[in-house]
């Protein structure tokens, strides 16, 4: 009888262990859950406003605070490498009277140091005729602790 009790004790020990550190378990990835939402929000609205800034530059005409939005080695796929190439790119823009745009992200992910973001843009004329709208792809990667982009592709709406 005393093996009994000794057996359905240790028992009770051994279960009430497993399910304590099963209810840790949960509870810890739940609060790594709820920080990941977190830092993805904080994320998002990070890149949203470089989105405005970047909005903003083009508007003003600022050809050199958009090539600063970019790292030294970025490139514009397929045929724009380094920031000085992509600071007259957006030079000849700008005297095109290419000075507005539109952006909006449609997926976001990566991590606190490489980010890619997919989304939407239209790109005007200063008078608000559209020049072109398509989907874009950037690589966003933080440098001297800024986010600025590494690789920026377009890819224009097929015409009807």
């Amino acid at each position: 009888m005393r093996k009994t009790k000794a057996r359905i004790t240790l028992s009770f020990i051994i279960l009430s262990t497993m399910l304590s550190f099963t209810s840790c378990e949960q509870k810890v990835t739940e609060k790594a859950l709820e920080s990941e939402q977190a830092d993805s929000l904080s994320l998002e609205k990070e890149i949203e406003l470089r989105l405005r800034e970047y909005e903003n530059s083009l508007q003003n005409g600022d050809s050199i605070a958009l090539g600063n939005m970019y790292t030294e080695d970025a490139e514009i796929i397929p045929s724009t490498v380094g920031r000085k190439n992509i600071i007259k790119v957006f030079g000849s823009m700008i005297r095109d009277s290419i000075t507005g745009s539109s952006f909006k992200t449609t997926k976001l992910w990566g991590n606190d140091q490489l980010l890619v973001e997919d989304g939407t843009g239209t790109w005007f004329h200063t008078n608000g005729t559209v020049v072109g709208s398509g989907r874009y792809l950037l690589v966003w990667k933080k440098d001297d602790g800024k986010w600025k982009i590494l690789r920026d592709t377009w890819f224009p709406d097929k015409k009807k």
